[in-house]
């Protein structure tokens, strides 16, 4: 799944601009499509969904030149993720009986020779248990999540899995990745420092609700842009 299609983009603009009227870690450094996860040793993360447009016609690099330009419309686009996510958050707050928050949400408009790359981001404190150990990470990521691009979670400095269920696709450079469309049905992560021995689980973080981050903001924010394309055909 390298990048998304042309009429997504327009579409995206689309509903990125009707949203700014209508109540409704950082840049991405590759353009490929991503839901990146960057742990730090307290249990807080910087979480970012990175999407990519193709740029091939003067009509969709004007789209994304106003996307760019429009603060209000970047603004409620990252007003809507944030919303989402902070649902996603309190769900997993109850399942673990662990305070979590949502803050400090951001989107980057950049482009990449004729790709366009936005990438959301914010930071979510208390998503990784911390053990005597290490971190342990399960919900959100247990009950219901398939990315719908690729997964990464980085783990900090000097830590290592000790434990991962399921197995990812490829790991490297503390990067744990999994491919598009994996099940990660009873996710488990447990992280320990390089010879500090095993981490213990997190045994409470668990959830019956399949209310992930794969349905709650990847899919919700395709579903809106879908909603977008069709108001755009009947205009």
């Amino acid at each position: 799944m390298r990048r998304t299609g042309r009429t997504l983009l327009i579409g995206a603009v689309a509903l990125l601009t009707v949203a700014a009227t209508v109540p409704a870690p950082a840049a991405a450094q590759d353009p490929e499509p991503a839901f990146v996860v960057d742990l730090a040793e307290s249990g807080d993360a910087a979480v970012s969904v990175t999407y990519a447009f193709d740029l091939d016609t003067d009509a969709e690099r004007q789209a994304f030149r106003d996307l760019r330009d429009n603060e209000s419309a970047r603004e409620a686009y990252a007003a809507r993720f944030g919303d989402r996510l902070r649902s996603v958050a309190a769900n997993a707050e109850n399942a673990s009986g662990r305070e979590m928050a949502v803050e400090d949400v951001t989107i980057d408009v950049a482009t990449d020779d004729r790709t366009g790359v936005v990438t959301l981001s914010a930071d979510w404190r208390g998503l990784a248990a911390t053990t005597d150990g290490g971190l342990a990470v399960t919900e959100p990521f247990a009950s219901g999540f398939a990315p719908d691009r690729q997964f990464v979670i980085a783990l900090p400095d000097g830590y290592e899995a000790s434990e991962v269920a399921p197995e990812p696709a490829g790991s490297g450079d503390g990067r744990l990745t999994w491919s598009a469309g994996t099940d990660l049905d009873g996710f488990e992560l447990v992280a320990a420092e390089s010879g500090g021995g095993d981490a213990a689980t997190a045994d409470g973080d668990r959830s019956t609700a399949a209310d992930g981050p794969g349905f709650g903001v990847a899919a919700a924010l395709a579903g809106l842009v879908a909603a977008a394309l069709l108001a755009r055909r009947r205009a």
